[in-house]
Parts: C-alpha cells; structure tokens; sequence
C-alpha cells in the first residue's frame, strides 16, 4: 500500500507529469484503438460478403412456431423443420437432451434447392479431397453443421429481422433461402413464399394495391 502511494505522489510531483498523462500519448492510444475496433468491423464485414458471394444456395422448410412470439414488432422468430429431423435421427425427444453435441445434418437438394434430410455425419468431407478420405456428399448433397446446446438445437438464426410495419409480407414464408460456406455455416438471406419466390415488402404492397384499385 505505502508503495503505491509513493508512487502515485512521485507521478503526481513530476515536473512534466507522467508520460501517460500528455495529451499526445492519450490521442495516440484513442486512435490505436479505433483502427483496432475499425479492423475487426472491416474484417467481420469482408467475411460476411465472402460467405454471401460464394456460400451455396439451399432452401430450408420452415416450422411453426409459438404464435405468441412469431411477429415481434421489426422481426420474426424462426424454427426448421430440419431441426426435427436431426433430433428424430438421434432417436431423442429435444426437451429431454441435456447433452451437448455437434456435427454435420446432409441434405439433398431438390429441384427446387430445397434441402431434405439425408443423414447426420461427423464430418462435412467432400469427393474432391484426398482420395484416403471416405467421400462423404454426393454431387446433390450438402453439409449443414448444427450443434445442440442444453437440449435446444442451433441449425441457423432464429429470428428474421425486417422494417417496422412490412411484417405481413412475410406471413407468407415457407422457407427460408440460406448461403453455406465450407464450413457448413448457413447465412439466412431471405425468406421465400410457397412459390419459391423470395418476399420483397414493397412489391407485395404494390401487388395488393394494384388488387384493389381492380
């Protein structure tokens, strides 16, 4: 204790003060730390518009979920019919599995790219890797990585953000459009009606005014 009085007393009777209390030295360690806080954001950012650019396309069915939180004002809460099938592969009732655990669901793309289960794998190997790998995905196929935290599935995002007041629109989703990176990652991008047609707010309002106007 008394050391760090003297201290803090000798910092104090300097006569130029200590070196980190000159406005220069401050200005420096603010600005260090911008372009530290600047440089995760620049980084994240780049990540993100590299998954979107080169992310494989797949449809995911949707499931319903609690009425009483499915519209929250500026969003939607999201669950997958996926999800149900993985805990159905495990053999285990999702209320009743406090284990954790993760790896890979394989879905097979229709014609419509929509992902239908396959099989879970512990890996997401691809044909064109080393030929002592086992091949994992046939040319339809494509690898999900899902993990189960607490009895409760993490497949994708459970929530659909969107602009205050166009939340009707999107009452019509069936499914919702992701982009998988190579690491199984799946990036929600839009949500899609039974038509396969991705739902755009200001067209539907445009539609239903053009109905009325009929």
């Amino acid at each position: 204790m008394n050391n760090k009085i003297l201290t803090k007393r000798l910092i104090e009777d300097a006569p130029n003060g200590h070196w980190l209390q000159k406005p220069a030295v401050t200005i420096i360690i603010a600005l260090l730390g911008l372009a530290l806080v600047l440089g995760v954001v620049t980084r994240n950012i780049a990540k993100y518009e590299n998954h979107l650019a080169i992310g494989d396309t797949v449809l995911l069915a949707l499931a319903p979920v609690d009425p009483r939180g499915f519209m929250q004002g500026d969003y939607m809460t999201l669950s997958y019919a996926l999800e149900r099938d993985v805990f159905a592969a495990l053999n285990k009732d999702p209320g009743s599995y406090p284990t954790n655990e993760e790896g890979y669901v394989i879905v097979a793309l229709d014609k419509h790219n929509v992902g239908q289960f396959v099989r879970l794998a512990a890996n997401n190997r691809t044909a064109d890797q080393t030929a002592n790998e086992p091949k994992n995905l046939a040319s339809n196929e494509m690898a999900i990585y899902y993990r189960i935290r607490n009895g409760r599935m993490q497949l994708a995002t459970n929530a659909f953000f969107f602009q205050e007041g166009h939340g009707e629109a999107f009452t019509a989703a069936e499914y919702g459009l992701f982009r998988v990176n190579a690491k199984g990652e799946p990036l929600l991008t839009n949500l899609v009606d039974n038509d396969f047609k991705v739902i755009s707010p200001n067209q539907t309002a445009t539609k239903q005014t053009a109905n009325s106007a009929n």
